[in-house]
């Protein structure tokens, strides 16, 4: 069961091992990324870098989506992560269900607007975000759990106008 969808451009990292994973007593990561699942180096930095005991599954969105939709991963508590909203918005058109999404962080870059300090997009990445939106799936941006929760729906509203989320 995933217990957590989380769109992180970082993936792996301080921030989900030793807080998301530890406050939901998670069991397994899925690492939802071809990028990451083409390259062996980034597999095994990503693999090594979680706590002994805690299962890693790394895979291309198609294929985390497929073991999501079987039975081999009942009885796990499992937090999905994406690089990016592109990915996560795949996930949902390849039969993933999921309520919500947790936003932890995109990383400005050129080309990229900030929306957030932790959170910058650019336009691929506003209508991934806004299709996940229209698709009745609630969207907050958290970086750590004991963070309030910011609806970004709110944001964009803040950031962007009124129109934002159409």
């Amino acid at each position: 069961m995933v217990i957590l969808a989380r769109i992180d451009d970082r993936l792996i990292h301080g921030q989900v091992v030793e807080g998301w994973v530890n406050y939901l007593k998670a069991t397994c990561i899925l690492v939802a990324d071809d990028t990451v699942a083409a390259n062996p180096l980034q597999r095994a930095i990503m693999e090594i870098s979680a706590p002994e005991g805690l299962k890693v599954i790394i895979g291309t969105v198609e294929e985390i989506c497929g073991k999501l939709l079987s039975p081999s991963l009942d009885g796990e508590r499992a937090i999905l992560l994406f690089s990016n909203p592109g990915d996560a918005l795949r996930s949902l058109q390849a039969g993933l269900s999921c309520s919500s999404v947790n936003l932890g962080g995109l990383h400005f870059v050129p080309g990229k607007m900030k929306i957030m300090d932790v959170c910058a997009v650019n336009d691929a990445d506003l209508e991934a975000l806004k299709a996940i939106l229209r698709r009745g799936v609630k969207i907050d941006i958290q970086t750590v759990p004991t963070e309030k929760p910011q609806p970004l729906e709110k944001v964009f509203k803040a950031c962007l106008g009124e129109a934002s989320t159409k």
